[in-house]
């Protein structure tokens, strides 16, 4: 095992990625999400993503060399065509623009079409807290949900995540939690890991419940709190997907596997400068709220883990396994 730094995960990642047929540019914005990843604790967004990555741009699904044009129908509406190519690029670049326009405008959004899996949707709207606007986030993914009652797959595990600014350059907390009982990654990672899941994550081809992850992956994702669920991911698509202009979950190709073509799947983000709608008494508000969480015992913010771990990594590094390390320096 090694222990590694964000800049050494980083610099893996992209130079992996760059080898892979990637633009620097594209390259630099995926790695340093990997690196956020695992400085948070959320490996299945990390370095094991990497070989994936570096395949598909390999065998077609995601265009590296792709660059994103962006595009405005008014002050405040910004639209990102990610052609084929990574998400996280399309989404730097849109965000170059919709951070000064929702100062300017109070509220500002940006869509992204023909992108690809954005990795933690929490990530994103974090950088809009950092920069004292409320960030809010929605990401469409290949359909892996039926309808309750239904049995045919419609929506994908489709996140959504939400970030609000603590006025000191970071966030008060960050909720990011998907449509679906766990993010679909997690199930991949069990699966790859050879280990079993936890009863109520998903179903079997057959709509049976299932504790096997290759059954899971080969079934649907089970809803969280069911039809309530199913209705989150279904907001999400109508963001992601249908306003965004991307393609619908249900005709989108797997973000696993080199079949398919690309995904073509989207993104959609709405910021809102708080001091537009509350003056200055949002930061006041913010702390109360979060303070009637934190000093309940045992209580947590959303995203306090992820902070925690971010913490503890960043004094004493991220252990990674060697033949991890040795699989990317290969490729």
């Amino acid at each position: 095992m090694a222990t590694m730094n964000a800049q050494q995960i980083a610099d893996l990642a992209q130079a992996a990625l760059e080898r892979a047929g990637t633009r620097g540019p594209a390259a630099a914005s995926l790695a340093r999400a990997v690196a956020a990843a695992e400085m948070d604790g959320i490996r299945s967004h990390g370095l094991i993503y990497v070989p994936i990555y570096c395949e598909h741009v390999q065998c077609g699904k995601v265009d590296g060399k792709a660059i994103s044009e962006v595009g405005y129908s008014n002050t405040s509406s910004i639209s990102v065509n990610a052609h084929d190519g990574f998400a996280h690029p399309a989404i730097d670049a849109g965000f170059e623009e919709l951070i000064p326009r929702t100062r300017e405008n109070g509220t500002a959004a940006i869509s992204v079409k023909n992108s690809y899996n954005c990795g933690v949707l929490g990530y994103h709207v974090e950088k809009l807290a950092q920069h004292g606007l409320v960030g809010l986030g929605f990401t469409n993914a290949p359909a892996s949900i039926a309808p309750v009652g239904g049995a045919r797959k419609v929506i994908g595990t489709n996140p959504f995540a939400l970030a609000a600014p603590d006025g000191e350059g970071g966030a008060v907390f960050v909720l990011d939690q998907s449509a679906s009982v766990v993010a679909k990654s997690e199930i991949t990672l069990h699966a790859r890991e050879g280990r079993s899941i936890p009863e109520g994550w998903a179903y079997d081809s057959d709509g049976n419940p299932t504790t096997d992850p290759d059954a899971a992956l080969k079934g649907t994702m089970a809803p969280a709190g069911g039809y309530k669920g199913f209705g989150t991911g279904l907001m999400v698509e109508l963001f992601a997907a249908v306003l965004a202009g991307a393609t619908l979950g249900k005709d989108a190709s797997p973000f696993a596997g080199t079949a398919g073509g690309p995904p073509r799947t989207g993104q959609f983000f709405i910021a809102l400068d708080p001091a537009s709608f509350s003056g200055d008494g949002f930061g006041a508000r913010m702390t109360d709220l979060a303070a009637a969480i934190t000093n309940q015992p045992g209580a947590r913010l959303p995203g306090q883990r992820r902070m925690e771990n971010r913490q503890r990594h960043t004094a004493n590094g991220v252990t990674v396994d060697d033949a991890l390390i040795a699989r990317i320096e290969a490729i």
